[in-house]
C-alpha cells in the first residue's frame, strides 16, 4: 500500500508539471473590455461570470468588476450571471467602436437554492468547491452540494436526500412539471429521467425557503432541459466513455438545427453496465443494468416577443438488478410531453409570461424470476411480478412582473395523477393457490396550486424576498376492490380526502461590503401525504422488512424552520456557511398495525401514521483558497442531526458528518484534480420506527482530469477510489456496497 501511494504521489507530480499545450489562432482577436455593476448601488461585483454563449470561452470579473474578452469579429450572445443577482443576456458585436467599455448591470436578488449549470464540456455548480469532473448522471451533479445525499437501490437511479428529508419530502420536477413514480418501491425516481446531455441547469432549493416549485419541507430540484437555440445555425456535441469498475459502456450525442423563425434540438444517449465490484471483492451479482434516453424540442418564433416550443423526453431503463432487492426491474419507461408559450414584451412591466401544459406517463415492471425465491426469508417460494402505473396531467403558468429593482412573481400550479399498481403471487408449492394483490386501487390525485414570490430592495444594502403558497388538492380511490379493502380496515364508507395547505417564508439579505453577505430565512411550510401514504396497500417495505398499509386520515406534516447563512469573497478565498433548524409536526412514519393484526405485534404489518414531532439541525460549510492564477484548494463540510421526540430516538435514515478537499490545478487547455472524500461512522441509528443498523466511517481518493485536444476535442480520464477501498454509504439500503477502483475515460467532440 505504501508503495502504491509513493507511486500516485509521483504520478499527481508528474501531472501537475506537464507543459500546457497551445495552438496557433488564425482568426484576429479583439479584445472587449467591460464592467458588471450592482444594478441598486452602482458598485462592481466581484467575481461576475461572462459566459459567451454557444462558445466555450467566457471570463471572470476581477475584485471590482472589470473583465475582458478576447474574440474574433462578430456577433456574440454575453450570459452574464454572479451570485445574488438575476443573469441577464447582452449583445454585443466586436470590434467594438472606439473601443468604449461596456457596461452592464445586475438586479440584485435573494438566491436560496444551489446552482449547476450544464455545459458542451463541463458543469459548473454554483457552490465555492465544485469543479469541473466526470458527468455520467444527475447524481454526479448533485454530490457537489453539501447537504445533498442519496439513498442507494441499485447501480443508478439514486433518490435524492437533502439535509435528512427525502421521498414525498422533497419536490423532484422537470421545467417545472410534476412526473410521479409508477413503482411503489421508489425504484423509479424522477431524478432518473434526465441525462446530462438534455439538461442545462440543475437548481436546488434546500428546506423551505422557495414555494414556487413545490410545497414541501425538504426543498426541491428542479431538472431544467435545455431548449433550441437561434445563435448558431447547426452544432453538436457527442461524448463516449468507459468505466473499469461496472464495464460501464456509454455515448451520447446532441445537437440542433436553426433556420429563420424555427430551431430544433435533439439528443440521444445509450447506456450498458456489467455487475460492478466494490472496492476489494468480488462483483455483486445482479447489479447491471441497460438504459437509453432522447428528447427532441421545436421552436418556433412568433413576432418580436412571443416563441412555442413542443417537447418530448423518452426515458427506457430496462435488466435492472436491485441484489439487495426482493425483485428487478424489467423496464422502466417513462414518457413526458408538454407544450410551452412564452412571452416577452419589451418596454413593460410584465417581463415574461409563460405557460406549460404537459402529460406524462410512468410505466414500472418488476419481477423476480430470475431469483432463487426458496432461499429468501420473505415470501419464500413464490414469484411476485408487479406492475405499475401513473398518468399526469398539468398546465403551470408563471407571470414576471418588474418594476426597478422589485420583482413579482405569479405561479398558477394544476395536475392530476392517475395511479395503479398490483402483484400476482405464484406459488412454487403445488398446495398453495396462486393469489392476487391490489397495491394501489385507480387512486386520484388532483392538485392545485398558487403562489406570490416578491423580491424587493429595503436599503442599499438590505433586501428581502417572501414566499406565499396556497395548495388545494382532492384525493380518492375509484376501484372497487381497493375500496372494499380499505374501509373494511378503516371501518369507513368514504375514502376521500381534501386537504388545504397555506405555506410562508421570508428571507432577507444584507450585503456588509462588495464581498460579505448575510442570509436569515425562515418558513412555516407543509408536505401532503403521498397517493402511496394515504392508499397503498400490502407494499413491502425492504429496510424495515414489514408491509405497509396506507392512512387516508393522514394529517400533512408542518413543518417550522429557520437557516442563517453568511459568504465571503475576497480576491483569493472564498467561504459560504449555513447553519439551520427543522421542526416537524405529525411526522409521517410506519407503526404497527394493531387494527389489522388483531392486537398483536408477531406479524409484520404496519400503517402510515403521524408522529408528534421530530427535530433536525445542522450546518454546511463550502470554501475554496487560491494559491495562485492555476491552483487553487477547496471543501466542503455537511452535518445533520435528526431526533424523533415522540419516540426518543434517532430519525431514521440521517447521513453521518461528510465533505470533501480537493487539489486542482487549472492551465489553458488541461486541468487536473487531487480529491479526497470521507464520511464519519454513523451509529446514531433508529430503532422503533425502523431496525436500522450503523455504518463504519470511509475515506476515499479520486484523481481526475481532462486535456483538450484542439479546438473541438477533449479527453477525460481519471481513477476514483484509487486505493479500492470496501465502504458504503449510510443511506444505500442493504447495506449495498460502493463501487470498487474505478477507472473512467472518455472523448468529449464538439462542433
Amino acid at each position: 500500500m505504501n508503495r502504491l501511494k509513493i507511486s500516485f504521489l509521483s504520478l499527481l507530480v508528474a501531472l501537475m508539471c506537464l507543459p500546457g499545450v497551445t495552438w496557433a489562432q488564425h482568426d484576429a482577436h479583439h479584445v472587449l473590455h467591460g464592467m458588471v455593476r450592482d444594478a441598486a448601488s452602482g458598485e462592481g461585483i466581484m467575481f461576475a461570470s461572462i459566459q459567451v454563449v454557444g462558445h466555450q470561452s467566457g471570463a471572470a470579473c476581477d475584485a471590482m468588476g472589470h473583465f475582458s474578452l478576447h474574440m474574433p469579429a462578430g456577433e456574440y450572445t454575453l450570459q452574464v450571471s454572479a451570485i445574488g443577482y438575476q443573469s441577464q443576456r447582452v449583445e454585443v458585436a466586436l470590434p467594438v467602436e472606439h473601443q468604449q467599455q461596456l457596461s452592464i448591470s445586475l438586479q440584485p436578488e435573494i438566491v436560496l437554492h444551489d446552482e449547476v449549470v450544464i455545459s458542451a464540456k463541463s458543469s459548473q455548480v454554483n457552490d465555492l468547491a465544485a469543479s469541473p469532473h466526470r458527468m455520467n448522471a444527475t447524481e454526479d451533479l448533485l454530490d457537489r452540494v453539501p447537504g445533498a445525499d442519496f439513498i442507494q437501490r441499485a447501480n443508478f437511479a439514486w433518490e435524492p436526500v437533502v439535509r435528512g428529508m427525502s421521498g414525498g419530502q422533497l419536490g423532484l420536477v422537470i421545467d417545472g412539471m410534476k412526473i410521479v413514480g409508477a413503482c411503489v418501491d421508489k425504484m423509479d425516481p424522477t431524478s432518473a429521467y434526465v441525462e446530462v446531455e438534455n439538461l442545462e441547469k440543475l437548481e436546488l432549493s434546500k428546506g423551505g425557503f422557495d414555494l414556487t416549485q413545490a410545497s414541501q419541507i425538504g426543498g426541491t430540484v428542479n431538472f431544467i432541459t435545455q431548449k433550441p437555440r437561434f445563435d448558431r445555425p447547426f452544432y453538436a456535441d457527442a461524448e463516449f466513455g468507459y468505466e473499469s469498475a461496472s464495464a460501464l459502456r456509454r455515448g451520447r450525442i446532441s445537437g440542433g438545427l436553426s433556420r429563420g423563425k424555427t430551431s430544433i434540438r435533439g439528443s440521444y444517449s445509450y447506456k450498458i453496465a456489467n455487475d460492478f465490484n466494490p472496492g476489494g471483492g468480488n462483483p455483486v451479482f445482479n447489479s447491471g443494468y441497460q438504459k437509453n434516453n432522447f428528447k427532441i424540442d421545436v421552436t418556433r418564433l412568433i413576432g418580436s416577443s412571443h416563441e412555442i416550443t413542443g417537447s418530448v423526453l423518452v426515458d427506457n431503463a430496462w435488466d435492472v438488478g436491485y441484489p439487495v432487492l426482493l425483485m428487478d426491474a424489467t423496464l422502466a419507461q417513462a414518457k413526458i410531453y408538454s407544450f410551452t408559450h412564452s412571452w416577452k414584451p419589451i418596454d413593460s412591466p410584465i417581463s415574461s409570461l409563460e405557460t406549460r401544459i404537459y402529460h406524462n406517463t410512468v410505466d414500472h415492471w418488476m419481477d423476480d424470476f430470475e431469483r432463487d425465491v426458496m432461499e429468501r426469508r420473505v415470501m419464500r417460494g413464490m414469484n411476485m411480478p408487479m406492475y405499475g402505473y401513473t398518468r399526469t396531467s398539468g398546465g403551470i403558468s408563471t407571470l414576471d412582473l418588474s418594476k426597478g429593482a422589485r420583482n413579482v412573481r405569479i405561479t398558477l400550479d394544476a395536475y392530476q395523477t392517475e395511479s395503479f399498481g398490483d402483484m400476482w403471487m405464484f406459488s412454487l408449492f403445488e398446495s398453495i393457490p396462486d393469489m392476487y394483490l391490489l397495491n394501489l386501487g385507480d387512486v386520484l390525485v388532483q392538485h392545485g396550486a398558487l403562489s406570490v414570490d416578491y423580491s424587493m430592495p429595503l436599503s442599499s444594502k438590505l433586501g428581502a424576498r417572501i414566499n406565499a403558497r396556497f395548495d388545494y388538492s382532492p384525493r380518492d380511490v375509484r376501484q372497487q376492490e381497493a375500496i372494499d379493502i380499505l374501509e373494511g380496515r378503516w371501518e369507513t364508507d368514504d375514502l376521500s380526502q381534501t386537504y388545504v395547505l397555506g405555506n410562508a417564508s421570508a428571507t432577507f439579505e444584507y450585503k456588509m461590503d462588495a464581498g460579505t453577505r448575510l442570509r436569515l430565512a425562515m418558513a412555516h411550510v407543509g408536505r401532503l401525504p403521498t397517493h402511496v401514504e394515504n392508499y397503498g396497500h400490502y407494499v413491502y417495505n425492504y429496510v424495515d422488512g414489514y408491509f405497509y398499509s396506507g392512512n387516508p386520515n393522514l394529517k400533512p406534516e408542518r413543518s417550522s424552520q429557520i437557516d442563517l447563512g453568511v459568504e465571503q469573497w475576497t480576491d483569493r478565498f472564498a467561504i459560504r456557511a449555513n447553519v439551520f433548524a427543522n421542526y416537524i409536526q405529525n411526522y409521517i412514519v410506519g407503526l404497527n398495525d394493531d387494527g389489522l393484526v388483531g392486537g398483536t405485534a408477531t406479524l409484520r404489518f404496519r400503517v402510515y401514521d403521524n408522529a408528534d414531532a421530530v427535530v433536525l439541525y445542522g450546518a454546511e460549510v463550502s470554501s475554496v483558497l487560491q494559491l495562485s492564477k492555476k491552483l487553487e484548494i477547496a471543501g466542503t463540510m455537511a452535518y445533520t442531526y435528526g431526533q424523533n421526540l415522540e419516540y426518543d430516538e434517532p430519525m431514521f435514515l440521517i447521513p453521518p458528518l461528510s465533505g470533501l478537499m480537493s487539489i486542482r490545478f487549472n492551465e489553458k487547455n488541461w486541468w487536473s484534480e487531487l480529491e479526497t472524500r470521507l464520511a464519519m461512522p454513523q451509529n446514531r441509528v433508529a430503532r422503533v420506527v425502523a431496525e436500522e443498523d450503523g455504518t463504519d466511517g470511509y475515506f476515499i481518493v479520486n484523481l481526475r482530469g481532462s486535456v483538450n485536444l484542439g479546438k473541438q476535442y477533449e479527453l477525460k480520464t481519471g481513477v476514483e477510489n484509487l486505493f479500492d477501498s470496501f465502504y458504503h454509504e449510510h443511506l444505500s439500503l442493504g447495506n449495498l456496497p460502493s463501487l470498487g477502483r474505478n477507472i473512467y475515460m472518455a472523448l468529449a467532440v464538439s462542433l
